[in-house]
């Protein structure tokens, strides 16, 4: 068989995977290899094709069997997904800086920045997303993701300006909306806040992550009744979330409720054992209760997990 039948399989197997039947694909360019054995573009492709399917230790083999044949952009973004995928972030940044050195691409350095954000190199993480905004104003995802880094550096400003501009691009960018509330509760902007998450409720009324924060919105507003029925509907769709239990707990706290709560705090423990809020919040209606020996149990325990949570050792002064 010739080389031009090597090109007709490698042909089949790209339209095979723009139709998403990976499968398919990959058994085209594997014909196409069995033909010509140093197709490079093929074992790119057959990289790609076996990563869709989440075959990564043979995309990966895939992978390196090009980058042998020749250094591509293709080749090389492949290889770095691959390893992401499978956590190796350091080997993916090493990949990811090969295909910027060769070709700027707005996609290599979007994950670029996942790889940094993993690792919880949030300033290099924020550098690479601005260089691929740079490359695409209009990059949502990127800018969603310079958003949420901001989120968890407590430069609220900044990640409002972030989704604000995702929802330039697309107004009804779901992960945009839901990060723009949740920005704006943390700033104290509750109204505005429950209107962004509002609008996801309106969409999409079993959405968890939206019920769950509007919820602790309307606690912090001391709708306590409001909240609690949001709580117990993200609990029918996860109960087996542990902050969801210890904010349904603290709810019905405040509303003198502790029998209640220290069930919905001890399932928050079952879930999550060392979960410092929820056992300082199960000593304090434990102490509530009069349980002088289980709130100190608990403040004890909250002490081994984190020696200067200097509210605990306030708390077993006092019980003592």
């Amino acid at each position: 068989m010739t080389q031009k039948n090597a090109q007709i399989f490698y042909e089949e197997g790209l339209k095979f995977a723009e139709s998403n039947m990976h499968e398919k694909a990959v058994e085209s360019f594997k014909k196409a290899l069995e033909i010509e054995p140093l197709f490079q573009k093929a074992y790119s492709e057959l990289g790609y094709a076996l990563g869709n399917l989440n075959q990564y230790g043979e995309a990966l083999e895939s992978f390196e069997k090009a980058l042998k044949i020749e250094n591509t952009p293709a080749a090389l973004y492949g290889h770095g997904l691959t390893v992401y995928y499978m956590a190796d972030y350091q080997t993916a940044i090493e990949s990811f800086k090969k295909v910027i050195g060769l070709d700027e691409s707005q996609w290599a350095y979007y994950y670029l920045s996942r790889c940094y954000f993993n690792l919880q190199e949030y300033f290099n993480a924020l550098d690479a997303l601005d260089k691929s905004i740079a490359l695409n104003h209009d990059f949502m995802e990127a800018w969603n993701d310079r958003g949420v880094i901001y989120s968890i550096l407590n430069e609220d400003e900044n990640a409002l300006k972030s989704f604000q501009e995702v929802l330039k691009i697309k107004p009804d960018y779901e992960p945009a909306i839901y990060n723009l509330g949740t920005t704006l509760a943390d700033m104290g902007h509750y109204p505005e806040a429950l209107e962004c998450l509002n609008r996801i409720l309106e969409n999409d009324p079993k959405n968890f992550k939206a019920l769950f924060y509007k919820g602790n919105v309307l606690f912090l507003l001391k709708k306590s009744e409001e909240a609690l029925k949001l709580f117990e509907k993200a609990l029918k769709i996860d109960p087996h979330h542990s902050e969801v239990w210890n904010y349904h707990g603290c709810v019905l706290a405040s509303m003198g409720k502790n029998e209640e709560a220290a069930q919905s705090l001890q399932q928050a423990l079952k879930l999550y054992p060392q979960y410092e809020a929820a056992l300082m919040n199960l000593g304090v209606v434990y102490r509530a209760l009069e349980n002088i020996e289980e709130a100190l149990q608990c403040f004890e325990k909250v002490l081994q997990i984190n020696p200067d949570n200097s509210e605990a050792l306030k708390e077993i002064n006092e019980l003592k």
